[in-house]
């Protein structure tokens, strides 16, 4: 069994990263009232910045607010650090529904449903297996893929123009395959699509090791893996700090420690924004708070079938090591991924269909301590394993695995949420899909495929 530091992040975050809601009654002293009613953004993470950027971009003016002490607080904080279109896959597919169902009660699964959580997610789950058929699946992937690379042309772009810092690889990433059956039919994946843009390369075991030699202490379990040279990697923490910069420096307004408790409406158009401090007329308002969008529909009449999936990252410190891995691997038979970020080494993974459960049982510390031992055995030995940080955070799941972009029912309110496992590597993209539609302006990709209408 291990120990851990902390339910922690580095630097200057708060201790709880994306599990509680650290609410707090201040505001500063403003005047909501101007001559133009600003583009008010709900949720400063991943999508709430690079929604306030795009806006800025096209000449708005926006006032994002975040009920945290400060930006990307919460599910963008520490994740697995991958811009990923190669992983455009939603989770729906036979092989996950199997891992799901066979995780049903088992802490030390990759994919672990609560039993107490079937009620819940009935519906959620029927149109997620509706969402399964082969056509609708391929579909969903391809839509997916299509807004991934987009979104990282866009990401690649703005790091380009201001001069962000980090952490950021142009490597790539890899796959690494266990099974040889599921290796090939990852590789025919791969080939489809290619068509859509994606590049990639098949590598056999020994290629494996040349790209990345540490993984050859378990190459005789790897049958095969794929590299995807266009993928990226990054602290996507430090990356929302770099844009909190730029959001700022183009006169976007972001108050923190900002709790919205409503939205009113007035015959099905938005009114207003009703913080714990003041009531702020708005004629258009766009969410971005991922999982807990539904709490702020509620005067909508309508609901998002988003729900949160519990998400885990354990990051640990390699300046003790001589040498480290120099690119991030996803192992697909246990769902995990491990992204050299800088002077340490995130291990990122599992999926928790449990609600806004916040309890971390010790099966979920040691299943990532046991992950990363099972890919790199020579790192795992040599690193304190006593001095991991722990962080979770609930992704926003849709039902057909693709973000809900664009306007809703209710004239003035807008969304962008549901991204999932995808929440940096869509971002961009998304945030630009979206400025162009409520600007109403001709979108760079196909918007259709993304609508909450859908």
């Amino acid at each position: 069994m291990h120990s851990l530091r902390g339910i922690a992040q580095s630097g200057s975050a708060p201790a709880l990263g994306a599990g509680g809601r650290r609410f707090k009654s201040c505001c500063p002293d403003q005047s909501e009232q101007m001559k133009e009613k600003p583009i008010i953004i709900i949720g400063a993470g991943l999508q709430g910045l690079a929604t306030a950027n795009a806006l800025l971009d096209r000449g708005e003016e926006v006032l994002l607010l975040e009920r945290s002490s400060g930006v990307a607080q919460e599910t963008s904080f520490a994740n697995a650090g991958m811009l990923t279109p190669s992983h455009a896959q939603p989770w729906n597919s036979v092989d996950d529904i199997f891992n799901i169902i066979a995780g049903i009660g088992r802490k030390d699964s990759p994919m672990l449903l609560k039993i107490g959580q079937l009620p819940s997610l009935f519906f959620w789950g029927l149109r997620f297996l509706l969402n399964s058929s082969k056509s609708k699946y391929l579909s969903n992937t391809d839509n997916i893929c299509n807004l991934a690379q987009h979104s990282l042309d866009l990401t690649k772009n703005i790091r380009k123009q201001y001069d962000f810092k980090y952490d950021h690889s142009s490597l790539g990433t890899m796959k690494i395959f266990r099974s040889e059956s599921k290796f090939n039919k990852a590789s025919k994946e791969a080939e489809r699509l290619s068509d859509q843009g994606l590049t990639f390369k098949i590598l056999d075991r020994q290629e494996v090791a040349e790209q990345e030699p540490f993984l050859g202490d378990i190459l005789d379990k790897i049958a095969g893996g794929i590299i995807f040279p266009e993928d990226e990697t990054g602290d996507a923490y430090k990356f929302c700090k770099e844009l909190e910069r730029v959001v700022r420096e183009k006169g976007g307004r972001i108050h923190v420690n900002t709790e919205v408790k409503r939205i009113h409406f007035n015959n099905k158009k938005v009114n207003s924004v009703v913080t714990d401090r003041v009531e702020i007329t708005a004629s258009k308002v766009v969410l971005t708070s991922g999982s807990w969008v539904n709490d702020l529909l509620k005067n909508a009449e309508f609901k998002l079938p988003i729900k949160p999936v519990k998400g885990y990252s354990l990051t640990l410190d390699t300046l003790i090591l001589d040498d480290v891995p120099k690119m991030a691997v996803l192992d697909e038979a246990i769902h995990t991924a491990i992204t050299p970020l800088g002077h340490s080494l995130r291990v990122a993974g599992t999926a928790e269909f449990a609600g806004f459960n916040e309890d971390i049982h010790q099966k979920r510390i040691d299943y990532l301590y046991q992950t990363l031992e099972s890919v790199y055995p020579s790192i795992s030995s040599n690193l304190d394993l006593d001095e991991g940080d722990l962080w979770y955070g609930f992704r926003p799941m849709s039902s057909d695995g693709m973000p809900y972009i664009g306007p809703t029912k209710i004239e003035g309110l807008s969304v962008n949420v549901g991204h999932g496992h995808l929440g940096w590597t869509l971002a961009m993209g998304s945030a630009d899909l979206l400025a162009d539609m409520l600007l109403q302006k001709e979108t760079k990709i196909e918007a259709k495929p993304f609508l909450p209408s859908r």
